[in-house]
């Protein structure tokens, strides 16, 4: 009798003891005693593509996939109730570039503890022409999970951070001015002089190379630099344009007069030191009109003029003559 007695007072204690343990663990009814945190993973395909300044538009598709970690997790997944939870996961952009802009197609993800496949997000980008040419563009993103409750275990709020990097490709974009406009008149002797400013407005060092199209050679001289090498500003800047002279001279034996003649000057950019990444060419054309052969009135009076200076000349041979046989 006493032992069965001592035995009762014995489970009593040890009864009494686990359930103040179990009271003070819980601080309230709907929260649980063990936090398990989630280990969050996500990933995306290598970036082969290069997007273009101003023009292009980037969609990274983004995999977030989760799993719980620690000696708890199987329980977790396989026997409590949360085993059905929803975990949501927060996206934000946390760094980027002045240059690029970013948003995704859903910034909340939501994931089923039990779920076999990832949650697809799309990441958008795109740039300005600041963006460097040929340079690799870094975004960083953090994802944040919003923490769960339930009687006997929580999960976590767990917040990773992680780069999204891409390929910035050549925007080749260059302007051409003409301040004094592309049509001059000249006389016989003149120099019919245009000036060409040249600006790079794309996203890296650019050269010009410039061709003069087919014109006659043997009426007219054509002079021009052949090439422009230019700096971009979003390289840090440098010189970003520069000014060429197109000069041309009428050939002594140009008979064709107050006819316009046209010449076709062809510009065509490329990236400095990738020839084969070119720009848009472009071709300006340039008139010239030669108006400095005499009219039929002014060569009336230049035909007299010379009449009059030969006739001079022959009248003072003749006096000169006459002299010298009147002294003898």
């Amino acid at each position: 009798m006493f032992r069965k007695s001592f035995r009762t007072f014995k489970t009593g204690i040890i009864f009494s003891i686990l359930l103040s343990l179990f009271v003070a663990l819980i601080p309230s009814a709907s929260a649980g005693i063990i936090t398990v945190d989630p280990l969050i993973n996500i990933t995306y395909p290598d970036q082969e593509e290069e997007i273009i300044p101003n023009i292009g538009v980037l969609d990274i598709p983004l995999s977030t996939a989760i799993r719980l970690t620690g000696p708890f997790a199987n329980i977790i997944e396989r026997y409590s109730l949360l085993r059905n939870a929803v975990l949501e996961i927060e996206l934000k952009i946390m760094d980027k570039p002045n240059w690029c802009s970013a948003s995704f197609s859903d910034p909340l993800v939501k994931l089923s503890l039990n779920s076999k496949g990832p949650f697809e997000t799309i990441l958008t980008v795109t740039v300005t022409e600041n963006a460097p040419a040929y340079t690799q563009g870094n975004i960083r993103i953090s994802a944040t999970s919003r923490s769960i409750r339930g009687l006997l275990f929580n999960i976590g709020e767990v917040t990773v951070e992680f780069d999204v990097t891409f390929l910035i490709g050549y925007w080749c974009v260059v302007s051409y001015e003409l301040p004094n406009g592309n049509h001059i008149e000249i006389d016989q002797l003149d120099i019919a002089d245009f000036q060409i400013d040249i600006e790079n407005i794309g996203n890296g060092p650019t050269l010009v190379n410039i061709d003069v199209l087919d014109y006659p050679e043997d009426e007219w001289s054509v002079s021009i630099t052949s090439t422009v090498q230019l700096d971009s500003a979003a390289d840090g800047g440098g010189r970003t344009s520069k000014s060429v002279h197109l000069r041309i001279v009428p050939s002594v034996n140009s008979d064709k007069n107050k006819v316009i003649q046209t010449f076709k000057i062809k510009f065509t950019p490329s990236y400095l030191g990738r020839p084969d990444s070119t720009g848009q060419p472009e071709t300006i054309t340039f008139n010239v009109q030669k108006i400095g052969s005499l009219d039929e009135e002014e060569e009336s009076d230049y035909n007299l003029l010379i009449i009059l200076i030969i006739a001079t000349v022959l009248v003072i041979l003749i006096s000169i003559i006459l002299k010298r046989r009147y002294s003898q």
